[in-house]
């Protein structure tokens, strides 16, 4: 009996594992990463490694934010960096509208809100290897409260 139900429950698992796998098939890479005391200092760096091996592709990137009620302003400024895996670097700005003039939040959910912007697209990745994402608020704020998560999804195109 109990050995049947554990059959069943792992079949229920690798039903549900396949589901997922399958929702996103050009997904590449999809993390997010807590922000600890829901409190981000500005010095704080999130880092996101992406290993690519299809060199060929073309794909879009996507800042993934958390945010709830807390959070004082409409936008939020993010520094982005880029390490590839020659070593050379890249630094960009993004200015992500979190809410509307009124107030009312773009991101999906109730009390917590979860938002994917579009960063880059029609990107093409010409070195095999590992890029090295870094995120780090970028408000005139120490220690910026009112964001949960910070994440990095790459999408390959095509089929979508």
């Amino acid at each position: 009996m109990v050995r049947q139900n554990s059959h069943k429950l792992l079949s229920l698992f690798l039903l549900l594992a396949l589901t997922f796998a399958c929702k996103e098939k050009n997904g590449l890479y999809f993390q997010y990463k807590g922000i600890e005391n829901g409190k981000w200092n500005q010095n704080t760096s999130f880092n996101f490694a992406i290993e690519i091996t299809d060199t060929l592709s073309y794909y879009d990137i996507f800042l993934e934010i958390r945010n709830n009620d807390s959070y004082p302003f409409r936008n939020l400024w993010l520094f982005v960096n880029l390490k590839t895996p020659e070593g050379s670097t890249r630094k960009d700005t993004a200015n992500c509208e979190l809410a509307d003039i009124f107030g009312k939040w773009h991101g999906k959910g109730g009390s917590l809100y979860a938002l994917s912007l579009p960063f880059e697209q029609n990107v093409r990745f010409h070195i095999p290897g590992t890029y090295l994402y870094s995120i780090r608020q970028g408000m005139r704020t120490e220690e910026l409260e009112g964001i949960s998560d910070i994440g990095l999804r790459v999408v390959k195109q095509g089929n979508q």
